[in-house]
């Protein structure tokens, strides 16, 4: 092979990309880029409360949907879909989710017939249907069924088999070309391995070079251009070798080389080809496509007899800030080589946790995040917890999953949360070993189309029974329970549809045809919800898992964990010492708590006079429209409004306050109240109301004379968290598998500070996991370890 001559080294200005831009061929690339990436896409992450559960557990969430093209929480996600499915890929249940603003919270309860093991949520919404890309959030879970030991929930991969990739710089090994080799291994179940070096051997066996690995198992190395053939990457565990082939070099192609590390600012991207390859061009010019979505940086490549290598240095600021995808196109457009790299930014935010106040049940804290108006989640758990996991987190699902191939969790907290350069060596580690998850072929040939709509709510539709004169009539909806009181037209089909409603699954609702002249009159209908169940056209196939038989000993069959003889939901237990049975329950413990006794019924006929005396709100109730509203005493500075209170009834949200008109004090067991706590809201909430009704009772929602319609396949109804109490906190079991708090909900505001007050329940050191976004899109998220005593 003739030598490699000496590299040209030239910095390339914005100056110079805009005018190679200009010409046809890369006006050609620009376009089926920005045909492909004309949809604007959605991605999804999710953080749970935590991620092993026993089965007397709720598995919680809190989801954050953000949007690419803007980089920002996406503004109009409001229907999501969440399966839950076993280690087969059946799907066991799914719900529709609300989102508002980027966000949204859900839960799966779970039972006594789920078996240990594996299982899997998956997330998405309908759009997402269009493209070919999955872009789906998928988590995995383990469960314990206290009944039949923790099973292959907890049990180590099988040591026997071993997954050993790899990864040459660009895709392809040339012929006569050195090249850079990534590898990455881990075990059968595609996590690290606690291995550090990986011997690289030649055809003969002999050791060529040892390569070391970081803690997530991902190495590289320069294979020279006169090396020999048949090079294998050897592993030894527990006596046991393994070996994994080099893939065969290609006679042909194009090497790439990218280093953003070594010059401060700047990423040196370096091409490489041989004589065969610049026979093959014959002379036709080679284009060099940097993008990031649509967002799109193309030169020509000066490869020649004469040149057969470029070395262009490109300033970072020429680059779209994150994931960009370098692709060497020839004068056909075929692509010959391909590699990921990130943009790493300057700064990054943080988070401090400092105590404010302690009580007998509960600890105040003070947090801030150097970032005004930041929507965050946190679970606190024991600080050797085992039911975390690290793998999974809201850097990774937003800035690095929506590029990768085949890959469903990435550390990205570990690249992230201290940005250095070291941590930006280990990132671009990280992605030499990955593929770009959008194929240039289907660029070129497949853009996607808007076949799958974007919903907006749910469309709900119904017929008019022909026995009724519907002609020239409009249809009301009305529900309490969702809070929606709308009209429509009827067609000459009689047919009439509501879109964009948010409506709550099972609401009970009621119609009544209106008719110009004509006394209302209301009707029994079979109403349908037509976009309630959307199904996804790439449902998740668990991998095969393989796992060692020690998962069978007894030491794994019966583990330290509470189980349901001794663990119950706390709303059934009562406090002892304390009248009030609710008084633990989240969020309980900053109002003021009220036990409903005969006394109090008999004085107070209504539950809202029983508010009005008790919880200092100010309650206007208009009796001919029917119309209720609640307000605190404080006026919000912002627009002169009166604040309104939040309210649940059991635990659920309420969205139209008129519902509280019709239930007695007698069916209330017991409420809570406060008109100045503090509630972290885009909505102008101040004060809560929280009101637990007497078991067995239903409050009548509906007049007497109003048809009983259930309206199914709406959106999950909110839910508080709560937690289940344990047999002890001071044991393994709680330590390993329980959990402190759950908060999905927490607002910081323009300073960036917020507040958050956890249960009182162990004196050890807790785990708290913060994660979130702000307006603008910045993302956190941040380990921190607490110490209750300090």
């Amino acid at each position: 092979m003739k030598k490699i001559l000496l590299t040209l080294l030239a910095t390339i200005p914005l100056l110079s990309l805009t005018a190679h831009a200009q010409q046809s061929r890369s006006e050609e690339i620009m376009k089926l880029v920005t045909d492909y990436y004309l949809l604007e896409r959605e991605n999804i992450h999710v953080q749970f409360d935590k991620n092993a559960f026993m089965t007397n557990e709720t598995i919680w969430f809190k989801g954050y949907v953000f949007h690419r093209k803007i980089n920002a929480p996406s503004p109009n996600t409001t229907n999501i879909y969440a399966s839950l499915m076993d280690d087969q890929g059946k799907i066991i249940e799914t719900k529709l989710l609300f989102g508002n603003r980027g966000g949204f919270t859900g839960f799966f309860k779970l039972n006594s017939k789920f078996n240990s093991g594996k299982y899997y949520l998956q997330f998405y919404t309908n759009w997402m249907n269009n493209f070919s890309e999955d872009d789906s959030a998928v988590y995995e879970i383990a469960v314990i069924n206290p009944q039949q030991g923790s099973g292959t929930a907890l049990a180590k991969a099988d040591p026997s088999k071993i997954n050993i990739d790899i990864n040459p710089e660009g895709g392809k090994i040339i012929s006569g070309l050195s090249s850079t080799i990534g590898i990455h291994v881990t075990d059968c179940n595609n996590n690290p391995l606690a291995i550090s070096t990986v011997d690289i051997v030649d055809g003969s066996g002999k050791i060529f070079k040892q390569v070391q690995l970081n803690k997530l198992g991902f190495g590289k190395f320069d294979l020279p251009a006169n090396a020999s053939t048949n090079y294998k990457a050897v592993v030894t565990i527990e006596d046991i070798k393994h070996e994994k082939t080099f893939p065969v070099a290609d006679l042909t192609g194009i090497s790439l080389e990218v280093n953003n590390y070594a010059i401060a600012d700047k990423t040196m991207i370096k091409a490489r080809t041989n004589k065969a390859t610049i026979n093959l061009l014959n002379k036709q010019p080679v284009y060099m496509l940097v993008h990031q979505d649509a967002k799109t940086v193309i030169m020509e490549l000066n490869l020649n007899n004469a040149n057969f290598e470029q070395t262009l240095v490109i300033p970072n600021a020429d680059l779209s800030p994150g994931m960009n995808t370098i692709r060497i196109l020839d004068s056909n457009l075929i692509q010959l080589s391909e590699r990921l790299f990130f943009n790493y930014p300057k700064t990054g935010l943080t988070v401090d946790i400092t105590k404010t106040e302690q009580s007998a049940n509960k600890q105040k804290y003070q947090g801030k995040v150097n970032h005004s108006n930041m929507n965050l989640s946190l679970t606190v758990l024991p600080e050797n917890t085992i039911s975390f996991d690290d793998t999974n987190d809201i850097y990774g699902s937003f800035l690095l999953l929506p590029y990768i191939q085949n890959q469903h969790k990435a550390s990205g907290r570990h690249y992230f949360t201290t940005l250095s350069k070291n941590k930006l060596y280990e990132l671009d580690l990280f992605l030499i070993n990955q593929k770009s998850k959008y194929q240039w072929i289907n660029i070129k040939q497949n853009p996607p189309k808007s076949n799958y709509p974007f919903d907006l709510g749910l469309t709900l539709k119904g017929t008019i029974p022909s026995t009724i004169d519907s002609k020239g009539g409009r249809i009301r909806l009305y529900s309490l329970t969702s809070g929606i009181d709308e009209n429509t037209e009827v067609n000459d089909n009689r047919e009439f549809e509501f879109k964009n409603l948010v409506i709550d699954d099972s609401s009970y609702v009621n119609f009544t045809l209106i008719k110009r002249g004509l006394k209302p009159k209301e009707i029994t209908i079979a109403p349908q919800i037509l976009n309630g169940s959307r199904k996804f056209n790439k449902p998740y196939k668990p991998e095969p898992h393989f796992y060692t038989p020690q998962y069978n000993d007894e030491t794994f069959k019966n583990p330290n964990i509470f189980s349901d003889n001794t663990s119950i939901e706390l709303e059934e237990v009562k406090i002892e010492g304390n009248a009030l049975k609710y008084a633990n329950s989240y969020g309980n413990g900053d109002l003021r708590g009220y036990k409903i006794s005969d006394s109090n019924a008999n004085s107070y006929q209504t539950l809202l006079q029983f508010i009005k005396t008790y919880g200092g709100f100010y309650i206007n109730e208009n009796h001919a429209t029917g119309q209720l509203d609640i307000y605190t005493r404080t006026i919000n500075s912002v627009n002169a409004a009166q604040a309104k209170p939040i309210i649940y009834l059991d635990n659920f949200q309420l969205m139209d306050y008129s519902m509280l008109s019709l239930i007695q004090t007698s069916e209330v067991d017991e409420i809570y109240m406060s008109s100045t706590a503090i509630v972290p809201s885009i909505r102008n909430f101040q004060g809560m109301i929280k009101i637990y009704l007497k078991k067995g009772v239903r409050p009548r929602y509906l007049k007497n004379n109003t048809p009983d319609i259930v309206v199914k396949s709406g959106f999950e109804k909110p839910k508080l968290f709560q937690n289940v109490t344990y047999n002890s906190v001071d044991d393994k079991g709680f330590e390993n598998f329980g959990i402190i708090d759950w908060q999905p909900n927490v607002w910081s505001d323009n300073k960036g500070e917020f507040s958050i007050s956890i249960p009182k329940m162990t004196s050890k050191p807790m785990k708290v996991l913060i994660e979130g976004f702000s307006a603008d899109g910045k993302l956190i998220s941040e380990i921190k370890t607490i110490d209750p005593k300090s």
